[in-house]
């Protein structure tokens, strides 16, 4: 049986995005990373070796459809996996536009799943801006899990630079775009996730919030760690909802495909 050496692009940078490469290399099946920051690209370099038979390169920046395509036809991969942020919709759509323009490519979306129901209630807002508008009306410190990209919009808040508490990844970038907007100090708070209920628990008494702003990023992203160190300290939580995407399927579904795409090219 003749080995497949197809190639294929993987589009990372979540704990999915890894987990896939590493079965990649795992079934010596050549694919090229994805990621848009050096933070992601660092966490991902021991993957890419050259005693390593699957990954070839690992590729950082942000792309449009343009460029996403131009990268299609440079490497011309016969399988393209979106495994980015379940919250990322953007990207995920660049990436299913820029297939469509190569109809030879099968194209995967691996979302990961949302945590569910819970014991405690939450406050559920369709996006960011509906989490600051309600926020508006309240007084209190708040404890914002959302990511660097969305805090401009806290911005708005009165009293933002002593209320607010932003944890975001620990990345020069990250910690340069806090600053910029005005955030300093304790009310950075640069780590690597995700966190244990009592991290989150230590962190919510520490700074004396009442609030926990965050998005559902399901048992990977440590949702139900923060929910529960929420109820714990009794804060409120508010929840933004994911947006709006065209599906996608599971890890282990898409680990099903890729081997049944595997044997099916060979």
């Amino acid at each position: 049986m003749k080995e497949n050496k197809k190639s294929v692009i993987l589009f990372a940078g979540t704990t999915e995005g890894r987990l896939l490469a590493e079965y990649l290399q795992e079934l010596n099946q050549p694919f090229v990373i994805c990621v848009a920051t050096r933070y992601a690209r660092d966490l991902l370099e021991d993957i890419c070796r050259p005693d390593h038979a699957g990954c070839m390169e690992i590729r950082q920046g942000r792309l449009d459809v343009t460029e996403m395509e131009q990268m299609f036809d440079e490497l011309r991969p016969e399988l393209v996996i979106d495994a980015t942020h379940p919250y990322a919709a953007e990207v995920s759509e660049n990436i299913r536009r820029a297939c469509t323009a190569f109809p030879h490519i099968l194209f995967i979306r691996c979302l990961r799943r949302e945590s569910g129901a819970w014991d405690n209630p939450v406050i559920r807002v369709p996006d960011v801006r509906a989490a600051v508008q309600w926020l508006a009306g309240q007084g209190g410190n708040i404890l914002v899990t959302t990511g660097v990209k969305e805090l401009s919009a806290f911005c708005s808040l009165p009293d933002y630079r002593k209320r607010i508490y932003a944890r975001v990844l620990p990345s020069v970038e990250s910690v340069d775009m806090c600053r910029t907007l005005g955030y300093e100090g304790r009310h950075i708070i640069a780590m690597q996730g995700p966190f244990s209920m009592e991290m989150n628990l230590a962190l919510l008494r520490e700074f004396k919030c009442r609030f926990l702003v965050t998005k559902d990023g399901g048992k990977a992203g440590g949702m139900e760690e923060k929910l529960e160190a929420s109820r714990a300290a009794g804060v409120r939580t508010l929840l933004i909802d994911r947006p709006k995407s065209a599906g996608g399927i599971s890890l282990e579904d898409v680990k099903k495909q890729i081997k049944e795409w595997m044997e099916h090219e060979r």
